[in-house]
């Protein structure tokens, strides 16, 4: 029997609101000393009165109209009843029948997902078991965060379909500055819903759902073995009956069964008793959609267009809002110098396009290969960069006029990486100023022929490529800091 898999996700994300979804808290839980942002309010304590944070609705405005959903004109708060040690309330506070958002959709590999609704809820307690589970202690500093929680119609066919899903929203939602999205940090927590079906059936048969998931890779991981688990029950006879609820056993690869899942009835919803509905009549919808910034879609898209990046280029730098804006503003120096310094007739446009792939191929090099790798290397974060695109494109232009080694260049670069420095500080402080001087460079290279007689040898004998060994020769000797096509001309002058 041909089976195929019927997935929807869940989609959870804390937003980077000041305060608390319907309280004046501190919105910080991640460094906080536990219990320290917390009020009756977010405490569920009796009599209190809860307030809507106006700009969480805002944010959850962004992320619907970017991605084309209805706004509905009225939204409402409801009570979701149920009882859990890091619930403080006994109930949440969510939006059941009348969400923000309906109907947007997101397109990932020449597909649409269709979104079913986008709506705002208060985060829970955080439980923190002990290393031998005899304990479990609760910090109330993430009860009452604003979530927004995405939910999508069963559109994926795959694990990795719904992995991609996952980074592309994530991506959206670091864009919008909506919110962190930190899976690993539990800013953005995923349940998934999988079931099989024989091929052209078109009914749903009894679900998985795996809650908490916290990584696109645990998404793909146990989407993977729970495809793998319920194929096996259905090859067996015995297809799975009942919706059952899972946890993600990362050690043991494995899903593991928590309990069969609740459904609507048992949430016993009702419209919560303390809050106004919200008319979004109110909000200016023109305004937050004029005001939204570009997606990263089309940003890679434009990158391709626009300058000539690869497609594999373009993702990696648009895969971090921060190192996008760099490259491009990069760019835009890089083309201001040029235009201030070439003296040829033609317009702006015609001169910047007959270098543009050179300075594109140097910045993609230097900043992919390299100054990515810096990152790396120092576990630095890109909001923490201390080169700016003005120093930077300073260091590439040197290159592009060949005025200094790919050795020294390497140095160069590292060496304003540290300390934030501009080229010419960098240069002096490290002692990288390039040797111009022929008759320095000349008096290194008589010492490099002298000592590789067999080298030379070689190369008068047609081996080309032994000039390159000399080269690099006396580029060790004089640490990277020789001027390349000075050394290359007087070589192939004393060698012929």
């Amino acid at each position: 029997m041909e089976l195929q898999p019927v997935i929807g996700l869940e989609i959870h994300l804390q937003l980077k609101t000041k305060s608390k979804m319907f309280c004046n808290c501190n919105n910080e839980w991640l460094d906080a000393s536990p219990n320290v942002n917390i009020c009756p309010i977010c405490m569920g304590h009796p009599g209190v009165l809860p307030v809507i944070n106006q700009r969480a609705i805002e944010m959850a405005l962004e992320l619907g109209l970017a991605l084309g959903g209805r706004v509905n004109d009225l939204s409402r708060f409801d009570r979701k009843n149920y009882f859990y040690p890091d619930l403080p309330k006994g109930y949440q506070v969510t939006q059941y029948a009348l969400p923000i958002i309906q109907n947007a959709q997101l397109k990932i590999a020449n597909r649409i997902i269709h979104l079913r609704r986008i709506h705002l809820e208060e985060d829970t307690a955080k439980l923190i078991h002990t290393p031998d589970y005899k304990w479990s202690l609760l910090d109330f500093n993430r009860a009452g965060i604003p979530l927004l929680e995405i939910v999508t119609n069963p559109d994926f066919s795959s694990p990795e379909e719904a992995k991609l899903f996952l980074r592309e929203l994530q991506l959206i939602a670091r864009y919008l500055d909506i919110s962190w999205a930190d899976m690993e940090k539990g800013q953005m927590r995923c349940d998934t819903n999988i079931s099989l079906r024989p091929i052209n059936d078109k009914k749903l048969y009894a679900k998985a759902e795996i809650k908490n998931l916290n990584s696109p890779r645990a998404v793909e991981d146990s989407l993977k073995y729970e495809i793998a688990r319920q194929k096996k029950m259905w090859e067996d006879g015995h297809p799975p009956t009942i919706d059952t609820t899972y946890g993600w056993d990362e050690r043991q690869r494995m899903t593991v069964e928590q309990r069969t899942k609740e459904g609507d009835v048992d949430y016993r919803y009702f419209p919560e008793p303390d809050l106004p509905a919200v008319s979004l009549k109110e909000f200016n919808l023109e305004e937050i959609k004029s005001n939204l910034v570009e997606l990263p879609q089309a940003r890679r898209l434009r990158f391709i267009e626009m300058y000539g990046f690869s497609e594999v280029e373009a993702r990696v730098l648009t895969d971090d809002p921060i190192l996008a804006h760099f490259a491009e503003k990069t760019l835009s120096e890089l083309k201001a110098w040029l235009l201030s310094i070439e003296q040829v007739e033609g317009s702006e446009q015609e001169i910047w396009q007959k270098h543009k792939e050179k300075f594109v191929r140097l910045v993609a090099n230097w900043l992919i290969h390299r100054l990515i790798h810096l990152l790396d290397k120092y576990k630095t974060e890109t909001a923490k960069l201390k080169i700016t695109p003005e120093n930077f494109s300073e260091f590439i232009i040197l290159i592009y006029e060949g005025k200094i080694s790919s050795t020294l260049a390497q140095q160069l670069l590292e060496k304003m990486f540290i300390g934030g420095l501009d080229v010419d500080r960098a240069m002096r402080d490290g002692q990288m100023i390039q040797i111009d001087d022929v008759k320095k460079i000349e008096k290194i290279i008589d010492k490099i022929i002298k000592n590789n007689a067999k080298v030379v040898n070689d190369y008068k004998k047609g081996k080309t490529n032994a000039i390159a060994f000399l080269i690099g020769l006396i580029m060790k000797e004089t640490k990277g800091r020789a001027n390349v096509e000075i050394v290359k001309n007087i070589l192939k002058e004393k060698l012929h």
